[in-house]
């Protein structure tokens, strides 16, 4: 099944009631549920392309190793995390300051507001992804929303101002800079996709 696949349709309702994190534990875990405007949405097996682009932008990011330094990134991928008013988002990668957050806990799912969010777009998801759960996102704070297509071949970076998500820049192919809240990491954008067909 491709990322957001499922033999269960997404959005659908829990009898007349919003969806609950109970709901959730009933649930499969290989479904990776999230409930959004009340309503579970599903997201299941990912394929080749979803996951290679997670994982090279993943290594990309300035983790620390350090455990004990104050400084940095706490970066995890597939998480649950409670957004509040009973949202619950499993982003493809989550991001926390190490500053504001010196120990990564771990509840589940976990009840502190990410500092930054990354989705990559499936065709199944992208709607999705770049309307009920981006506004999910800003209804929450998230400071910061990458959105990457690899499809497209794409990293379009977003900041939540007055509420709004506004968009800083999307950089595709041959671009290798910092995107911010990243700011002193280089990042190559083709590194993040698989090789287009005749590349080596």
């Amino acid at each position: 099944m491709d990322h957001g696949d499922s033999d269960k349709p997404s959005g659908g309702p829990v009898g007349d009631r919003p969806a609950t994190w109970e709901d959730i534990m009933q649930l499969p875990d290989s479904l990776g549920a999230e409930i959004v405007g009340g309503k579970i949405h599903y997201r299941a097996m990912t394929r080749a392309r979803h996951g290679s682009t997670v994982r090279e932008l993943g290594s990309s990011l300035p983790r620390n190793g350090s455990t004990r330094a104050p400084l940095g990134w706490w970066i995890v991928n597939d998480v649950d995390v409670s957004l509040g008013s009973g949202i619950y988002v499993k982003p493809d990668l989550t991001g926390w300051r190490k500053e504001a957050l010196p120990e990564l806990p771990d509840d589940w799912p976990v009840p502190i507001r990410p500092d930054w969010v990354c989705e990559v777009l499936s065709p199944t998801t992208a709607a999705y992804d770049r309307g009920a759960k981006a506004s999910a996102y800003a209804q929450a704070g998230v400071p910061w929303y990458w959105i990457v297509d690899p499809v497209e071949r794409t990293v379009e970076v977003l900041e939540l101002v007055s509420g709004r998500w506004t968009i800083c820049g999307v950089y595709t192919d041959g671009a290798q800079l910092a995107m911010p809240p990243f700011d002193d990491t280089l990042i190559e954008v083709s590194g993040l996709f698989l090789p287009l067909k005749g590349e080596q």
